[in-house]
């Protein structure tokens, strides 16, 4: 029985004329999946084969693509002939299926949802194993169970959006190899607590609001260029304390008082004291001493 054909007009010119490796079977739409030799990218290129051809996964088809970057078939490269049997495949009711693919170099198993999209492809030589989603989400769920993740190397969470959430508490930790303590974050409903040999804050600006704070260390070094603090009432404790400075300012509009076992006060230069009225009483002997004394 003849066909006919009918020419519609593309977009626009052919821009590339390149061959495809088939990654899926044809869709209602006459879509296929394909990807470069590699590869590389997938794309859905359109069946402009007539017959119809019986294209599998591993199928080398040639493509165009026009102006806009729409993607056509437009012939077959290589394909199954006779008997020669490259692929096994279990369909489901709703048009699901798996398939093991030998039709590569190498062999897989592959599952298809029933738009065609690829779910899981498990590469044999290598033993990889990727789920992809290409719409909708990936949900685990252990109603009664827990779910673990090991590996022997990296994993690696990547999204818009990354939230963790515990009943009960969060424990993450960092071995050390050579058989310390190493760091550890630990939370609970209550309670942060941060245990690390060493830790280092590196921030453009912080803030941090606390009702209450306790420190205690053996040795506290900081530089600032300013420090400004605000305060309704502060007290120091000290055996020792010893302050170095170029230019020292104090303003007090009450009170200043100093109780102290001995007094004793070391000037270079000139001291100059200023008051509206001076008391100064001594129980005992009251001394002073200058090669001239000015009163009055």
């Amino acid at each position: 029985m003849p066909h006919t054909a009918t020419i519609v007009s593309l977009p626009a010119m052919a821009t590339a004329i390149e061959p495809a490796i088939v990654m899926g079977n044809c869709d209602p739409h006459g879509n296929i999946r394909v990807c470069r030799p590699g590869g590389s990218i997938d794309r859905d290129a359109r069946l402009a084969v007539l017959p119809r051809p019986e294209l599998e996964p591993g199928d080398e088809v040639l493509t165009m693509t026009d102006g806009s970057g729409r993607a056509y078939i437009v012939g077959v490269l290589s394909c199954k002939t006779g008997n020669t049997s490259r692929s096994e495949q279990i369909r489901l009711a709703n048009g699901a299926y798996a398939r093991v693919d030998r039709s590569l170099a190498d062999e897989s198993l592959k599952l298809y949802s029933k738009e065609n999209e690829l779910l899981i492809d498990y590469h044999s030589p290598t033993g990889t194993v990727k789920v992809n989603v290409a719409s909708g989400n990936l949900e685990f769920t252990a109603t009664n169970g827990s779910i673990v993740f090991h590996s022997a190397k990296d994993i690696h969470m990547d999204g818009d959006h990354v939230a963790v959430n515990a009943r009960n508490d969060i424990h993450m930790g960092v071995r050390d190899p050579n058989g310390g303590a190493g760091p550890v974050i630990a939370m609970n409903a209550r309670k942060l607590q941060l245990a690390s040999p060493v830790m280092e804050l590196i921030a453009q600006r912080a803030q941090l609001f606390l009702q209450e704070t306790r420190i205690a260390g053996k040795q506290l070094i900081g530089r600032f260029g300013n420090i400004q603090s605000i305060s309704r009432k502060f007290e120091s404790v000290a055996d020792t304390v010893m302050t170095k400075a170029k230019n020292v300012y104090r303003t007090v509009s009450e009170l200043s008082q100093l109780k102290a076992g001995r007094q004793r006060t070391l000037i270079e230069k000139t001291s100059h004291m200023k008051a509206q009225k001076t008391i100064m009483k001594s129980e005992q002997d009251f001394k002073i001493k200058a090669e001239k004394i000015h009163l009055g």
